[in-house]
């Protein structure tokens, strides 16, 4: 929402809470002013009634014969008031002491209306209302709520006895209807409502006049932020007649704005710089990851190739003990030796073809096919093995997946890791082989629900000459590993003692791999 809409709303809003916290202030003081008047008025009124009354009695009833008896003296006073035509008049005069009076009603000992300022109600009996008294109890916004609705009429009643009598001969009783001064409440309310409406308008358009000069600078402020923002960074001069304060930001904007540009053309160099030192660092890490590779595949050779070395060593100097004392001397011993020195150099021989072999450049053909077809070969081909072991072999993903590869280099790879993982159940299982489409390639899943791998030679499980099957080459792995990284992929496997290993390989797509020369 704009800031000069909310400004309007926000001065509009306190200007119109004020005028209605006013207006219902003026409302409940004048409310509670012709409530007051109108209590006031109908008890004066009661005790006029009353008074005439009495007068008027006492006056016409000596012109009548004296009665006996007190029933003959309430007989006479009854008939005088029922039936003297100034009563009435006298009453409906009294009705203009207040405009909330609706009648003046005066009844005998039966509640009967004998006379009255309205002669419909004279013969009637008189109405049980509410007294003055109530409502003169009530809250003031029960009492403006009621003068507002005007549907309640109250009494004010004064009883008129004989002197000397303790029961009441007449009852004058004034009756005030709140509908005449809820009449009255409502021009006020016209009235105060459009004065409230006139404030609320001018203080609106004062408003809108105070926004627009108090809002202009702002808007000249973000207009030279758009301008720096678009690389304009020239300074202007400050709008004549603008405030102090807003000039003084607008002279620092500018002064940002050259310094932006100082800021966003080094930012510049140091983003070309940094992308030539990534450039560098990628390929020291291609570097790194190539040489942890052969690290991974050499540590295993090193060892291999010093147990048979100890060994020599060790029959050697036995047999320079031997030699050093002739006398101790047995032919039989020294073949028996030199059999062992002869099988340690055969043995140190094996090993040292087999890494020859294994580290001697190999020519990877590249060619387009289907990793998911390879791994359906490779499971029926270890279907009547798998079973013979017990174990259910299962291949999921038939959707193709298509990459570029050697297909025997993987044809052996999958090989590898399925046989391993048959032969690592011994009591039998799963093992499930899922091929699929990977975020950046094709990816392959070999899982087991085998004893796992001892977590202290997981490090190991890829070093070449390393196994932990009796009778076992440790050749496999490596191999694998091998492969994996000749196709520029990854591999890594997640390993539960108890619950079985998973190997997950992950292959690049379909492109040109620098293997391809030559690997």
């Amino acid at each position: 929402m704009p800031l000069r809409l909310k400004l309007m709303l926000g001065i509009g809003t306190l200007v119109a809470l004020a005028a209605v916290s006013l207006l219902g202030l003026q409302l409940v003081t004048l409310a509670d002013s012709l409530g007051s008047d109108a209590v006031k008025q109908s008890q004066l009124a009661g005790q006029q009634a009353s008074s005439f009354l009495s007068d008027h009695v006492n006056q016409h009833s000596k012109d009548r014969a004296t009665p006996s008896t007190e029933e003959e003296t309430r007989a006479v006073w009854r008939d005088i008031v029922a039936t003297d035509p100034d009563i009435p008049i006298t009453l409906e005069r009294m009705m203009a002491l207040s405009r909330s009076l609706l009648e003046i009603n005066i009844a005998d000992e039966q509640k009967k209306i004998l006379t009255s300022s309205n002669p419909a109600r004279v013969g009637m009996p008189m109405a049980t209302l509410e007294p003055f008294s109530v409502w003169e109890h009530m809250s003031l916004y029960r009492r403006v709520i009621d003068l507002m609705g005007g549907s309640t009429d109250y009494e004010f009643t004064v009883p008129i006895g004989a002197v000397g009598g303790t029961d009441p001969i007449f009852t004058v009783q004034v009756v005030s209807s709140h509908v005449f001064l809820g009449g009255a409440l409502k021009p006020v309310i016209r009235q105060l409502a459009l004065i409230s409406g006139g404030i609320l308008l001018v203080s609106l358009a004062l408003t809108l006049l105070l926004t627009q000069n108090v809002l202009r600078p702002l808007r000249v402020i973000e207009q030279t932020i758009d301008r720096i923002a678009q690389g304009n960074y020239g300074g202007q001069q400050p709008e004549s007649g603008m405030a102090r304060e807003f000039a003084i930001v607008e002279s620092k904007l500018n002064l940002l704005g050259q310094e932006f540009r100082g800021a966003r053309e080094d930012a510049v160099e140091l983003r070309h710089n940094m992308g030539a030192l990534l450039e560098r660092m990628a390929t020291q890490v291609d570097v790194a990851a190539r040489l942890s590779a052969i690290s991974k595949l050499t540590s295993g050779v090193a060892h291999e190739i010093k147990n048979p070395l100890n060994a020599i060593s060790l029959r050697l100097d036995l047999l320079k003990a031997r030699l050093e004392m002739p006398h101790d001397l047995d032919k039989n011993v020294l073949d028996k030796e030199i059999g062992i020195l002869a099988k340690e150099v055969t043995r140190l021989d094996r090993v040292v073809k087999t890494f020859l072999d294994f580290s001697r450049p190999v020519e990877v053909h590249f060619a387009e096919l289907d990793l998911a077809g390879l791994a359906r070969e490779v499971c029926s081909l270890l279907a009547p093995q798998a079973k013979a072991a017990n174990v259910e072999l299962r291949m999921e993903g038939s959707a193709p997946a298509r990459m570029r590869g050697d297909a025997d280099l993987l044809r052996q790879l999958i090989l590898n890791l399925v046989t391993n993982a048959i032969e690592a159940m011994k009591n039998g299982g799963h093992l499930d082989v899922n091929v699929a489409k990977a975020q950046k390639g094709v990816m392959l899943d070999v899982a087991d629900d085998g004893p796992g791998i001892d977590p202290k030679v997981r490090e190991k499980v890829f070093q070449l000459y390393f196994t932990t099957k009796p009778g076992g080459t440790g050749i496999g792995l490596a191999m694998t590993f091998r492969a994996v990284q000749l196709h520029n992929g990854t591999i890594d496997f997640k390993s539960e003692s108890g619950r079985g290993t998973t190997f997950h390989i992950e292959f690049p797509e379909a492109e040109v791999h620098a293997a391809e020369v030559h690997a």
